[in-house]
């Protein structure tokens, strides 16, 4: 059985700006530094522009895009 999940987002713009600051100190932490591509799949999730889901799609697709780039020719 399939669920549809609709994207929608209870947080203020402040609220966002935390988490999108918070995530960023945990992934420099780890040494992982994110993209303005991740962040900004990051906001739009959190806004509720995007499922997890598609988020998820996103930032696979991002790196992978990013990867290929970077391979020698």
């Amino acid at each position: 059985m399939t669920t549809a999940r609709t994207a929608q987002s209870h947080m203020t713009d402040a609220q966002i700006d935390r988490a999108i600051a918070a995530a960023t100190a945990g992934h420099r932490m780890a040494g992982m530094e994110p993209s303005a591509t991740d962040i900004e799949i990051g906001r739009r999730q959190l806004r509720g522009d995007i499922t997890g889901d598609k988020a998820v799609e996103l930032a696979v697709a991002a790196a992978l895009a990013e990867y290929e780039a970077e391979q020698p020719e």
